[in-house]
């Protein structure tokens, strides 16, 4: 294995590695018996907001149900990798299972995190500050 290759390997993020995903059907039971609903026009999201191990995990479910092709299948998959990579750094430790509707066989990235954003609001912290806050020492 080439050094280049390497550091690339340690400069990829936390956010979806094997520690990222809940792997087992103990957790996803756990999720779907105690996690909260939350359903949009693209997906479902089941949130648990308080998991045993205090890391945040997720986990898609996408069957032969939601497109007999396996093409359809990873692109889906694909999206909500992405979208959960790109929210890991906003949201608190919790546990999610993703699951995809027909309609999101024909959107975008940017659609698919505005509804992911607007079903997780009250879980995601605001990294940013927020506008129209008056700082005193401008005063």
């Amino acid at each position: 294995m080439s050094e280049n290759h390497r550091e690339t390997r340690k400069l990829r993020s936390p956010a979806f590695g094997k520690s990222a995903r809940l792997t087992c059907q103990k957790s996803l039971q756990l999720v779907k018996s105690q996690g909260q609903k939350r359903s949009g026009r693209l997906c479902l999201v089941l949130i648990l907001k308080t998991p045993p191990d205090q890391q945040r995990r997720v986990a898609f479910l996408i069957s032969r149900r939601y497109a007999l092709l396996a093409v359809q299948r990873n692109r889906a998959r694909r999206l909500f990798r992405e979208a959960f990579r790109q929210l890991y750094a906003q949201l608190p430790p919790l546990w999610l299972i993703m699951i995809p509707r027909q309609r999101m066989k024909h959107c975008k990235l940017p659609e698919l995190l505005a509804e992911l954003r607007m079903l997780l609001k009250e879980h995601l912290i605001d990294k940013a500050p927020t506008p129209g806050a008056c700082d005193s020492s401008q005063h």
